[in-house]
């Protein structure tokens, strides 16, 4: 799902109502490698709170994020969880002119707002384990699996 129509939600008595949204996720690049979000979607939690013409959104999703360790370029995964909050009003994202929203006419961007979250959630550098050693950096042996390479001083 890229979009969801705010419009199809029922609040009732309630003025609050909630929905569990299936997103698609591309494969991105973080630090010149691509990495991707497992399975290549998540399930995300849309809660939807109303005062008025007022909407507040929350999203939120937990998910585990897969590709090369940045040190030693073997696989890495690191589980990650997504929260933001959107204000809308008459049926548009509220904020500064400069920051462009996640809701118009209604229609919110889960795609676009998901990536962001998603960005914002990674770790500076996403490696398979706090103590990679990395690789050599004269022949590029994995030094997680020859912890004791050297090479001979000239």
């Amino acid at each position: 799902m890229r979009r969801f129509d705010l419009r199809s939600l029922r609040f009732g008595d309630d003025s609050e109502a909630w929905r569990r949204l299936p997103v698609e996720v591309a494969p991105f690049l973080f630090g010149g490698l691509e990495y991707s979000v497992a399975g290549g979607s998540l399930d995300a939690d849309l809660t939807v709170a109303r005062v008025g013409d007022r909407l507040t959104l929350a999203l939120a999703f937990d998910t585990r994020v897969l590709g090369p360790c940045q040190r030693c370029l073997e696989e890495a995964g690191v589980a990650i969880g997504g929260r933001g909050l959107e204000y809308v009003r008459h049926g548009d994202s509220e904020g500064d002119e400069d920051d462009e929203g996640y809701v118009a006419s209604y229609e919110v961007d889960l795609l676009r707002w998901v990536r962001d979250l998603v960005a914002e959630a990674l770790p500076p550098k996403l490696l398979c384990g706090d103590e990679c050693r990395g690789l050599c950096p004269a022949c590029g042996v994995n030094l997680n699996v020859q912890p004791d390479h050297r090479h001979e001083e000239a």
